[in-house]
């Protein structure tokens, strides 16, 4: 997905290395059970800007979406109202990638993603879907 966007009109994007993650504390909460837990090897982060590229925000997000194979689940919550989506890829509560696509309710507005890779389980999916809207801000 990131390749299919690189130099792409509207579109900046960088990545944390896992040198760079191991310096970074990944608490997710107030108390040990929120947090990412195991070997995070990658963090990516994409914004498009719809000013400056071609499509809407939103149709951005679909197309990102849909770059991703069959195989990544998309994480249901109780937050109809939420204006991120996650797709995970791995079962349970371990996993190796997590995705979130942030897209701004105002038709002008930034669309983001946010992906993390690697070995780890996630105790509170929401708040790390949390912490992909606060990289996104």
């Amino acid at each position: 997905m990131y390749d299919t966007f690189a130099n792409k009109d509207g579109i900046t994007s960088f990545s944390f290395s896992k040198d760079m993650i191991d310096a970074i504390d990944m608490d997710l909460g107030d108390d040990d059970e929120k947090n990412v837990t195991g070997d995070l090897h990658r963090i990516r982060f994409m914004s498009y800007n719809p000013e400056k590229g071609s499509l809407k925000n939103s149709e951005f997000t679909k197309k990102a979406i849909a770059l991703l194979p069959a195989k990544y689940e998309k994480y249901e919550d109780d937050d109809d109202d939420s204006d991120a989506e996650i797709y995970l890829l791995g079962g349970k509560k371990k996993y190796s990638e997590c995705h979130v696509f942030i897209t701004s309710e105002n038709a002008d507005g930034n669309s983001f993603v946010v992906s993390f890779f690697g070995d780890f389980n996630v105790n509170d999916i929401d708040k790390l879907k949390s912490q992909g809207q606060d990289m996104s801000e």
